[in-house]
C-alpha cells in the first residue's frame, strides 16, 4: 500500500509459487485501495493467458476492452494500434490502478494501451504479478518487487481452522492431528484450503488416515510444485467419492488453460461416455452440473474468471446452463499441473500430450488427450498417431495448416471426441469418414467451411456443434445421425438449406439450437420438390427437450405443435428479432415480435407459457383489446412493449398466477390505463370482505419500469368509492378525480427499482395510507418526463422508505418539491437514511428541495428548510436546470435574487460531490451560518452556467474544504473570484488537497483569490504566497476568463497540465526549474513572445520556444501553440508561423487522423534530434 501512494512508484511486481496466494493478495490491494479512494477507476484482469503464445494478440484485445468498459470508453476503431492509441490517450488523464495477474511471458503495454514508462502519468499504477521475479523485474521492467512466502505456522494454523470449522475447534482429541496435517501443507494456501475441505466433519479415523498418506506420497517432478503440495492435492483426489468426478477432475486437466465452458465440457464427458447409467442428454447435464458443485466444494474447480468474454464471438447456447450458476470453470495452474502428472500415471484415464512429433507417435504411446496449439505445431504426422487416442483437440486457424488424410490410421477404433474448432478447411478432411466411434465433432468458428459432404458416416455421432461456422446447407446424408443427440447451428448465418425431413429423421435429437442462423423456415403446406425443412417436422422428435430458434413469420408455427409440449429448456423468438440479442436471462424464454397474438392461446403454447421464466412481447394487434396474461407460475421476467391497442395487461384475479415474477417492464402501449383490473364487482366485494388484508400480486417483483404510456391513469385501483367502467378500469368522465399510481390495497414489499418514464398523466406516485411493507426495500427510484406529477415523496413516507440509494427526477414541469415534510415536528430529521445520490434535472416549476410548513414560507434557498434537516449519507448531489423564470408571469420559482442555495438548517456530511447546473438566479451557494456537520468531505465541485453567481467559496467557509480536490466553473458571467480568503490568517493552508482546477469562460473573473488585506503582486497568476499550498495540484485550465493579467506571469513547477486561452497582453510565461508538464496548449495568446523554464536563461526574444528551454521539458507529450503569424518569431530556432505541436505520446494516430482530414494539406512534425 505505500508503494501505491508513492509517486516515484509507476509498477510493483508480485511474485511467488503458485498457489501461495498472489490473486487473494492482489484483490486485497485494490479492495483497500478503494476504501482509501486512492484512485477513480480499478481494473482486475487475469492474463494466465500469456503462457500461451497464440492466445497474444485476443489477449491485448482482452485487456484493452476490460479497461474501456470500467472507464466507460468506447474502442469502436478496429485495430489494436488504433485501439491502444485512443486508449492511451484516456489513461494518461485518469487516476487508475490496473491490476495484470498470472503473467507467464512479456506483456507489451505499449501496444495494449498502457502508461508504461516512469515519465507517464504517475496516477496510472500498474500492480503485476507472476511466478517468476526475472519476467517482472527484466522483461516488465519493474523496479519494486515483493515475494510472496509461504505461510507461517500461525498464519497456516488459522487459515485451515475458518474453513475446516467446529470439526477442529470444538474437538480436543482431533486438534494434534489437524495440527500435524496443517504442516503437511507447507504453508501453501491452495494446499491448506483443498485439505480443509476435503476434513471438514469426517472422524478422527479419516483425520489420522490423511495424516499416513500424506506423509508417504511419492515424491513428483512437476516444475514449481513442491512435493508435499503435491501430496495434498493428490490426497485430495484420491478422496473424492466415485470414478465419475474423478474422471471428471482429470479431464478438466486435459483441457487447455483458460476458462473452460460448461457446454464444451458437456460435449467433450458425452463423447467420452464419462458417466454411468447415462441414457440421454438431459440426464448428463444433471450429473455434469453435481459433479461441477463437487469438485468446486473441493476447490478443485473454480468459478470462470469472466462470463462475457467471447460471448458474442463464439454465440454458443448458454441455454443447458443458465439455472446451474455457472457458464464456465476453471483450475488453478497448480491443480491443473498435479491433474496432469495424476493422468499419466493412470493409463485407463486421460494421459496428455500437447505436442505430435512429425514422426508419429510410438505404438506403445499411452496418451488418451492430445491438445495441440497452431503456434507450436504446423503439421500433423502421417504415420499413426497413440492408438489408444479417445480426445483429439486441435483448435487452428492456420490456413497454411497441413491435415494429411491419412492421419487417422490405427485410431479409428478408440477416437470419441475430436474438436477442430477454427480450422480453415472448406470441405470435411476425409480421414473423418472413417471415425466410426467417433460421438463428439466440434467445427466452431470454421469460416471457410462450406461442405460437410460425408457427415453421414459417422453413425455413433451424438454431439455435433458448428457455431458460427459458413456451412450453407445441411446434406441429406445427415439424416443418417439417428443417434445424434445435439445439434448447435447457432450463428451459421450463411445457413440458407436444410433439406425437408432431415430433422425429422434424427428421432433421437434432444437439443436444437438455431440462434442468429438466419434459416427461412417454410409452411407446413409447401410441398415443392427440395423446398427447406418446416417446423412440423419438430413434432416427430419426441426427446426433443431443448430447442433456441428464430421464426420470422408466425404462420410458420404448425397448427399441430405438439413439439413444444416436452420442451424444458428453450429460447423462442417469433417475428421481428435482432441478430445479437441480449445474453437471456432465463432458460424458458419466449419472444412475440409483430404477429398475430391469437397463438397465444394455442394448446402447445399454451403450456409452453405456464413454464416460460422470461417472456416478451411486441406489437402483438388482435389481443390488444384485453388482458393478455393467464396464469404463468414460473413466470420471472416480463416485457411489453408497443402493444398500441392494449388496455389491460392482466386481470386481478390471474394476478395470483404470477407469484414468481422478479422484473416487469411495460412501454410504449399507447392506449394503456391500467396494469391490473378486475372482471366482476364479486372481486372488489371480496376484497372488501377482507380490509386489512393487503394484496400482494407479485410477492418477488423487484423491478418495475413503466414507460410511454400516456393514459395510464394507475396500476390497479379496486376501491368501490371510484366511478368504474365494467370493464374494471377507472372511469375518465370526472376530470377532477386523479388517482394515484399505486393504491393502498396493493403491496411490493420486495420491489427495489421503479422507474417510471414519459407517464403524461401521473399527478401522484403513492396513496397517502401505503400497505405496511409496501416499498421498504425500495433502493432505486427513477422518475422521468412526467409532466403532471405534483409531488415525489410525501412526508408520511420518509420513514417507510429506509432502504432507498439513489433518486434520479428529471423533466417534471409540475413538480414542485422533491420531499414534502409538511406535518412533521420533530426538531431534527434525518432524510431517507441510506440515500446516497440525488440528481435533479429540467425540474423547472421546483420551489425547493424540501416542503416544510407555512412557517417557512421566507425561505428562499432550494435547501432552506424551516426545521434542522440532515442528508447524512448522501454522497453525490447533482442539480442541473430546476427552477427557471417563468416569463409570462414574470416571477421565479426558485432561487430569488437575495436566495442562497444552502440553508443554514440543513447539513451534508458525507458529501462528496456536487453539481449544479443551468441555475439561473443562484447568487449564493452557501448561507453564512451554515450547518457546522457540512461539507468537510467534499472532493468535487462543478458549477456550470449560473449567470448570477458572483463567488464560490466565501472566506468563513473556505478552511471547511480541506478535503477538495477538482473544482470547475463555467459560463458564470458576474464570478469575480473563485477563492476568498481575506481573513485567514497565520500560516493556514488552503485547499491543500487540490488536484485539477478549471476556469471557463468566466469574463467577469477578477482574481483567483481574494485578499482584501494582502495587496498580492498581480504579475502571478496564482500568487506564490497562495500557490505554495496546492502541493497536488495538477491540472489548471484558464479559457476566456477576464482576468487583467500583466505582462509576465509565473508558474509552479508541479503542474503537468496548463491551458491558457484569450489573455491579450500576456508576453512572458515562467515555468520555474525542472517542470513537470505533460499537457501544455496556449491560444489566443497574441503577444507571447517566450517561454522560460529556469532561472537566468539568456533566452532569445526572437524564439518563442527555445531549444534550450525545451530539453527541460522532460515529461512533456502534447505541446500546443496557436498565436498568429510572425516573420519575426520562430519556434524552436527555425519555424516559423508554428500552428500545433504534438511530442511523443500517440503521434503516430494522430498524423493518421490528419492523412485522413480532408481540409488538412501539409503535415510537419517537429522534434529534437535523438529524442
Amino acid at each position: 500500500m505505500d508503494a501505491l501512494k508513492d509517486d516515484k512508484t509507476k509498477k510493483i511486481g508480485v511474485w511467488g509459487m503458485g498457489g501461495v496466494g498472489k490473486t487473494t493478495l492482489l484483490k486485497q490491494v485494490a479492495e483497500q485501495a478503494k476504501q482509501q479512494n486512492l484512485f477513480t477507476t480499478q481494473v482486475y484482469v487475469q492474463v494466465s493467458w500469456t503462457r500461451e503464445a497464440d492466445k497474444i494478440q485476443q489477449g491485448n484485445s482482452d485487456i484493452q476492452q476490460h479497461i474501456a468498459e470500467m472507464l466507460g470508453l468506447k474502442l469502436e476503431v478496429q485495430t489494436i494500434l488504433a485501439r491502444a492509441g485512443k486508449l492511451m490517450e484516456r489513461l494518461k488523464k485518469e487516476k487508475i490502478l490496473i491490476v495484470l495477474d498470472d503473467i507467464w511471458k512479456e506483456v507489451n503495454l505499449e501496444e495494449v494501451g498502457i502508461p508504461s514508462k516512469d515519465d507517464d502519468n504517475k496516477d496510472c499504477k500498474i500492480v503485476m504479478a507472476s511466478r517468476d521475479e526475472d519476467l517482472l523485474r527484466k522483461d516488465m521492467g519493474v523496479k519494486v518487487c515483493f515475494p510472496i512466502q509461504h505461510l507461517q505456522e500461525k498464519e497456516s494454523w488459522y487459515l485451515f481452522e475458518k474453513i475446516a470449522g467446529d470439526s477442529v475447534e470444538n474437538n480436543v482429541e482431533l486438534r494434534p492431528t489437524a495440527r500435524e496435517v496443517v504442516k503437511e501443507c507447507q504453508g501453501l494456501p491452495v494446499a491448506i484450503v483443498t485439505i480443509a475441505k476435503a476434513l471438514k466433519g469426517e472422524s478422527v479415523a479419516e483425520w489420522k488416515n490423511a495424516l499416513h498418506e500424506l506423509r508417504i506420497s511419492a515424491p513428483t517432478n512437476i516444475r514449481e510444485v513442491d512435493d508435499k503440495v503435491y501430496g495434498c492435492l493428490e490426497w485430495s483426489y484420491n478422496h473424492l467419492k466415485g470414478d465419475e468426478v474423478k474422471s471428471l477432475f482429470l479431464l478438466c486437466g486435459s483441457l487447455p488453460y483458460g476458462d473452460i465452458w460448461m457446454d464444451e465440457l458437456l460435449s467433450y464427458a458425452m463423447g467420452l461416455d464419462l458417466f454411468d447409467h447415462i441414457q440421454s442428454l438431459e440426464e448428463a447435464r444433471n450429473k455434469l452440473v453435481t459433479l461441477v458443485r463437487t469438485l468446486k466444494a473441493s476447490s478443485l474447480l473454480l468459478d470462470g474468471e469472466d462470463h462475457r468474454k467471447y460471448y458474442f464471438e463464439r454465440r454458443d447456447s448458454k441455454l443447458l446452463f443458465m439455472d446451474s450458476g455457472n457458464k464456465s470453470v476453471r483450475m488453478h495452474d497448480v491443480v491443473r499441473d498435479v491433474a496432469r502428472n495424476l493422468a499419466s500415471k493412470h493409463p485407463c484415464r486421460f494421459a496428455v500430450r500437447e505436442d505430435v512429433p512429425l514422426g508419429g507417435c510410438s505404438e506403445t504411446d499411452e496418451s488418451k488427450c492430445i491438445s495441440l496449439n497452431y503456434e507450436v505445431v504446423h503439421e500433423l504426422p502421417h504415420r499413426p498417431v497413440s492408438p489408444k487416442l479417445q480426445i483429439f483437440l486441435l483448435q487452428n486457424n492456420n490456413p497454411s495448416f497441413n491435415f494429411p488424410n491419412t492421419f487417422s490410421e490405427r485410431i479409428m477404433d478408440q477416437l470419441k471426441v475430436l474438436d477442430l474448432s477454427g480450422m480453415a478447411f472448406q470441405t470435411l478432411p476425409s480421414m473423418l469418414h472413417s471415425l466410426a466411434n467417433l460421438r463428439t465433432l466440434c467445427l466452431n468458428r470454421c469460416n471457410k467451411l462450406r461442405d460437410i459432404a460425408g457427415i453421414g458416416e459417422l453413425k455413433k455421432l451424438q454431439l455435433l456443434s458448428m457455431v458460427g461456422s459458413f456451412i450453407q446447407q445441411l446434406p441429406q446424408e445427415m439424416a443418417q445421425l439417428t443417434d445424434l443427440r445435439l445439434l448447435n447451428l447457432n450463428g451459421c448465418w450463411q445457413l440458407k438449406v436444410i433439406p425437408r425431413n432431415i430433422l425429422s429423421k434424427l428421432s433421437r435429437l434432444e437439443c436444437l439450437f438455431m440462434k442468429s442462423s438466419h434459416f427461412q423456415w417454410v409452411a407446413e403446406d409447401v410441398s415443392e420438390a427440395g423446398s427447406n425443412a418446416c417446423l412440423s417436422e419438430l413434432n416427430h422428435l419426441p426427446h426433443l427437450m431443448a430447442l433456441e430458434v428464430e421464426i420470422s413469420d408466425v404462420n410458420l408455427v404448425p397448427e399441430e405443435d405438439k413439439f413444444f409440449q416436452n420442451l424444458t429448456t428453450y429460447a423462442i423468438s417469433i417475428g421481428f428479432f435482432i441478430l445479437f440479442q441480449k445474453e437471456y436471462k432465463a432458460s424458458k424464454r419466449l419472444c412475440f415480435e409483430v404477429g398475430d397474438g391469437s397463438l397465444l392461446f394455442r394448446d402447445g403454447i399454451g403450456k409452453l407459457l405456464k413454464k416460460t421464466e422470461e417472456l416478451q412481447l411486441v406489437e402483438l394487434e388482435e389481443v390488444c383489446q384485453g388482458p393478455i396474461l393467464k396464469s404463468l407460475d414460473s413466470l420471472k421476467f416480463l416485457k411489453v412493449k408497443r402493444c398500441y391497442g392494449l388496455k389491460i395487461l392482466c386481470l386481478l384475479s390471474m394476478t395470483r398466477g404470477l407469484p414468481q415474477l422478479e422484473k416487469m417492464t411495460i412501454g410504449g402501449c399507447r392506449e394503456m390505463q391500467q396494469i391490473m383490473a378486475y372482471e366482476r364487482e364479486s372481486e372488489i366485494m371480496e376484497l372488501d370482505d377482507h380490509v386489512g388484508i393487503d394484496l400482494q400480486p407479485f410477492p418477488k417483483l423487484r423491478s418495475l419500469k413503466l414507460h410511454s404510456l400516456p393514459k395510464l391513469m394507475n396500476f390497479g385501483n379496486f376501491s368501490s368509492e371510484w366511478e368504474t367502467t365494467s370493464g374494471g378500469m377507472c372511469s375518465q368522465g370526472n376530470l377532477h378525480i386523479h388517482l394515484p399510481l399505486f393504491s393502498d390495497q396493493v403491496s411490493f414489499s420486495n420491489l427495489e427499482m421503479l422507474q417510471l418514464y414519459n407517464l403524461s398523466k401521473l399527478k401522484e406516485i403513492w396513496h397517502h395510507q401505503l400497505p405496511h411493507d409496501s416499498f421498504s426495500n425500495l433502493r432505486i427510484l427513477r422518475v422521468k418526463d412526467c409532466p403532471c406529477l405534483l409531488n415525489l415523496i410525501p412526508c408520511h413516507f420518509m420513514r417507510s422508505f429506509k432502504n432507498l440509494k439513489d433518486i434520479e427526477v428529471r423533466d417534471c414541469k409540475l413538480l414542485e418539491h422533491v420531499f414534502d415534510l409538511q406535518g412533521y415536528d420533530d426538531t431534527n430529521i434525518e432524510i431517507l437514511p441510506k440515500l446516497e445520490t440525488l440528481n435533479l434535472k429540467e425540474l423547472v416549476g421546483l420551489k425547493g428541495i424540501i416542503c416544510n410548513n407555512e412557517k417557512s414560507s421566507s425561505t428562499r434557498g432550494i435547501f432552506s428548510p424551516f426545521m434542522p434537516v440532515s442528508f447524512h449519507n448522501l454522497i453525490c448531489l447533482s442539480i442541473n436546470c430546476c427552477g427557471k423564470e417563468d416569463k409570462e408571469e414574470g416571477n421565479v420559482n426558485i432561487l430569488i435574487e437575495d436566495g442562497v442555495f444552502f440553508g443554514e438548517n440543513v447539513s451534508f456530511p458525507n458529501l462528496e460531490e456536487l453539481n449544479l447546473r443551468n441555475l439561473s438566479k443562484l447568487k449564493m451557494i452557501w448561507h453564512p451560518q451554515l450547518s457546522l456537520k457540512s461539507f468537510h468531505k467534499l472532493q468535487i465541485l462543478s458549477v456550470l452556467s449560473c449567470p448570477c453567481l458572483v463567488n464560490l467559496i466565501p472566506s468563513h467557509w473556505i478552511q471547511r474544504f480541506q478535503n477538495l480536490k477538482k473544482v470547475i466553473m463555467h459560463d458564470c458571467k458576474v464570478l469575480e473570484r473563485v477563492f476568498d480568503h481575506g481573513e485567514l490568517e497565520g500560516d493556514n493552508r488552503l485547499l491543500p488537497g487540490m488536484e485539477v482546477l478549471k476556469l471557463e469562460i468566466l469574463p467577469k473573473l477578477r482574481l483567483i483569490f481574494c485578499n482584501e488585506d494582502k495587496n498580492d503582486n498581480m504579475r502571478y497568476l496564482l500568487s506564490p504566497s497562495k500557490f505554495k499550498d496546492f502541493h497536488y495540484l495538477k491540472e489548471l485550465h484558464i479559457i476566456n476568463c477576464g482576468m487583467p493579467l500583466d505582462e509576465k506571469v509565473s508558474f509552479p513547477s508541479n503542474l503537468e497540465v496548463l491551458v491558457l486561452k484569450s489573455f491579450f497582453k500576456l508576453k512572458e510565461i515562467d515555468f520555474g526549474i525542472s517542470p513537470k508538464l505533460k499537457v501544455l496548449r496556449l491560444e489566443e495568446l497574441p503577444k507571447l513572445s517566450i517561454i522560460i523554464c529556469k532561472e537566468g536563461e539568456d533566452a532569445s526574444k526572437e524564439c518563442l520556444l527555445s531549444p534550450s528551454t525545451f530539453k527541460n521539458f522532460h515529461n512533456l507529450k502534447e505541446l500546443r501553440i496557436v498565436v498568429p503569424p510572425n516573420e519575426k518569431l520562430s519556434f524552436l530556432g527555425g519555424v516559423c508561423n508554428y500552428e500545433a505541436f504534438e511530442s511523443r505520446g500517440s503521434t503516430l494516430n494522430k498524423i493518421m487522423e490528419a492523412l485522413r482530414d480532408d481540409n488538412v494539406y501539409s503535415i510537419g512534425v517537429v522534434g529534437i534530434g535523438g529524442k
